[in-house]
């Protein structure tokens, strides 16, 4: 028996970094996707083979407590124990040892801030679990994939795994999500080709944030306030062209809040600037910034915005909201 499954990557549409003192955030399913296919194996072993994590061709083997590196390459080695716990996981829910074979491949680059972890972990626990016969909802699979990022990174909001898992657009606050009503989104992600340290903007943040409470605790405020409003119009009857250049105005404003507090970068600026002037309604940073990527809201304009992000030496991707999260593609008896 061999299974397919399928999980997107993510944005954060609105509210990074404030979202960590308690204020909300919305974050969205994108369609690009990570594929996991799992089949049984007769001999114990787990053994993974990434064909394409956006780096070179690795597989990797591992047999009891050793791990086998027919092509070693760092980036690459972090999302395989994201795949390695995961499957963990799964053997311990379904209260099995056996052996597993796990083949990936993505769409999603690694370190971009687009929740490629979440998604690989996310499609391994969907193909693992349904070829061990075991019945989980999208909610358990996002629970499963929660604490495949607990365990490989020691702290995680929740949002990424769950998002990939359930897809859609997705309001998150103080640990609790809720679902909010699907709509067309034709953005345009833009990737600096570098990735900053969450932990490290998390932390820079916090710094300001005791050195001068008075400055940055009205920035976090009105980022609370700009994601309460982001929600209306999302939930709103107004028509999409309305809710684009309503939703267009909130992220520019995000993105220089964002800018406020020290976490965009010349680079990151430059795409945000360069997708506006090409016609995006809408651009700004999305993630942890320091590096890896912004996205811009481009209704009938996502060719001349990709260009122009290419232009300013970005890469594009040309993508909209993925209404489906985990999925599986295939089951081959």
């Amino acid at each position: 028996m061999k299974v397919i499954a399928s999980a997107p990557a993510k944005i954060i549409l609105f509210g990074e970094h404030s979202v960590v003192y308690g204020k909300p955030a919305i974050a969205a399913a994108i369609n690009l996707r990570t594929y996991v296919e799992a089949e049984p194996r007769n001999d114990g072993k787990i053994r993974i083979e990434a064909h394409d994590i956006k780096v070179p061709g690795l597989t990797v083997s591992f047999s009891e407590n050793e791990i086998y590196f027919e092509t070693d390459y760092g980036k690459a080695a972090e999302v395989l124990s994201y795949v390695r716990e995961a499957i963990n996981l799964v053997l311990e829910e379904a209260d099995k040892n056996t052996g597993v074979q796990v083949s990936i491949t993505s769409q999603i680059p690694v370190g971009a801030g687009l929740g490629s972890s979440a998604a690989v972990a996310v499609a391994t626990i969907g193909a693992v679990s349904r070829l061990l016969g075991l019945e989980l909802t999208k909610e358990e699979i996002a629970k499963l994939g929660h604490k495949t990022e607990l365990l490989v990174q020691g702290a995680s909001s929740g949002i990424d795994p769950t998002v990939s898992a359930i897809g859609g657009f997705l309001y998150y606050e103080k640990g609790k999500f809720e679902h909010l009503p699907f709509m067309e989104l034709p953005i345009v992600v833009g990737y600096t080709g570098s990735s900053g340290s969450t932990k490290e903007l998390v932390a820079m943040v916090r710094k300001r944030y005791e050195e001068m409470p008075e400055l940055i605790i009205p920035i976090l405020e009105s980022m609370g306030k700009l994601v309460e409003k982001a929600r209306e119009i999302i939930v709103s009857e107004i028509d999409h062209r309305e809710k684009f250049e309503r939703l267009g105005v909130l992220m520019n404003i995000n993105h220089g809040l964002l800018d406020a507090l020290g976490v965009s970068t010349k680079k990151l600026s430059e795409l945000v600037y360069a997708a506006r002037t090409a016609g995006a309604l809408g651009a700004k940073i999305t993630g942890a910034g320091g590096g890896g990527c912004m996205y811009a809201l481009a209704p009938e304009r996502q060719r001349e915005v990709a260009t122009a992000i290419t232009i300013a030496g970005g890469t594009p991707m040309i993508t909209e909201i993925s209404r489906e999260g985990l999925r599986i593609e295939e089951v081959i008896e």
